[in-house]
C-alpha cells in the first residue's frame, strides 16, 4: 500500500521539475482492495488554457488547468451522495493557493487566470507559464466509508511549485468526513500520539533519545502530533504530513502508517470500525 501512494506523490514531484512545461496528468491507481465497489461515481474533467497560448500555440505564456475528480452517482441516500461530492471538493479547495477558498473549480480558474493576466501586463517579456493540476480519486472502498486521494500541484511563480496530497475518509450513512473519533475512544489522543511517535522515529532512524529538532523536524513543543490529513485503507490509518508542515522544503513529505490491529485497545467498539473489535 505505502508504495502506490510512494508512486504517486514521486509522480507529483518529477512534474514539479519541469514547471515551465505542461504538465500531463497524474494518475492516482485505484487500489486493488477497493473491489467490491459500494457506490458508484464517474471521473469529472476539467482541461483549460489562458493566456497568449490560447491563440499562439508557440507561445511559453500560459496558464494552463488540469483538473480531475470523482462525482458520487448512485448506491447512496440522496443527501450522503450530495454531502461526499461537496466535501471532496471542500477538501481541495482548502489547499487552492488563492486568497479566499474558491467555491468552484471554476472560479478557482478564473481567479489564477486573472493574476497571471495582470503579471503579463505588468511585465509583458514575463515567460514562465503558470499550472494547476488536480487529481483526485476514490482509493478504498468498504461498506461503512470510502477513502480518497487527492494531489494538488501547482506553480504560480517563485522559487518551486507546491505539491500537495489530501487524505479523506467519508462515512457512507451520513456523507460527512470522518475523524479520529469516529473511530477511537474518548481520551485516545495522547497514547496515541505516543504510540505513533515510536512508529514515526523508526521511520525516520530517529533514537528515543534524540529531539526531533534536532533532526530539522519542527512540531510544536518538539512534542510529535499527528494530523487530520488521514484516510482510512483497509486495516490502516494512513497520515500524511506535506512538505513544509513539520519539515523544510527539502525534506519532502512523510507518509506515516499505522496499523489498526496494533492498536485495538484504542478502537471504539461503538464507532465506524467497530468490526476491527470482533
Amino acid at each position: 500500500m505505502k508504495k502506490t501512494f510512494s508512486l504517486i506523490l514521486l509522480t507529483v514531484l518529477i512534474c514539479s521539475c519541469e514547471f515551465g512545461e505542461k504538465k500531463p496528468a497524474v494518475k492516482l491507481e485505484e487500489s486493488p482492495e477497493a473491489i467490491p465497489k459500494f457506490v458508484n461515481y464517474k471521473v469529472e474533467s476539467i482541461n483549460e488554457q489562458s493566456g497568449p497560448c490560447q491563440t499562439d500555440s508557440l507561445s511559453s505564456q500560459c496558464a494552463s488547468f488540469f483538473v480531475e475528480y470523482p462525482i458520487i452517482t448512485g448506491m447512496l441516500s440522496p443527501s450522503a451522495t450530495q454531502k461526499i461530492n461537496e466535501n471532496i471538493k471542500s477538501a481541495i479547495f482548502d489547499y487552492a493557493f488563492v486568497s479566499d477558498k474558491p467555491e468552484s473549480f471554476q472560479s478557482l480558474i478564473k481567479e489564477i487566470s486573472s493574476e497571471y493576466t495582470k503579471i503579463l501586463n505588468e511585465f509583458p517579456d514575463y515567460k514562465a507559464s503558470w499550472s494547476m493540476e488536480v487529481n483526485s480519486d476514490i482509493i478504498y472502498q468498504d461498506s461503512s466509508y470510502i477513502s480518497v486521494a487527492s494531489t494538488i500541484f501547482s506553480y504560480t511563480g517563485g522559487a518551486h511549485p507546491n505539491a500537495y496530497q489530501v487524505y479523506r475518509s467519508y462515512d457512507l450513512q451520513t456523507g460527512e468526513p470522518i475523524t479520529l473519533s469516529d473511530i477511537l475512544i474518548p481520551g485516545f489522543e495522547d497514547q496515541l500520539n505516543e504510540m505513533a511517535e515510536i512508529e514515526f522515529r523508526m521511520l525516520k532512524e530517529i533514537p528515543p533519545s534524540q529531539a526531533l529538532k534536532v533532526k530539522g523536524y519542527f512540531f510544536e513543543g518538539d512534542k510529535f502530533t499527528l494530523n487530520d490529513n488521514f484516510a482510512i485503507i483497509n486495516k490502516s490509518l494512513i497520515f500524511y504530513f506535506n512538505q513544509f508542515e513539520i519539515a523544510p522544503y527539502a525534506v519532502g513529505p512523510t507518509e506515516l502508517e499505522l496499523k489498526l490491529t496494533d492498536y485495538v485497545n484504542l478502537v471504539d467498539a461503538k464507532g465506524i470500525l467497530n468490526g476491527l473489535k470482533n
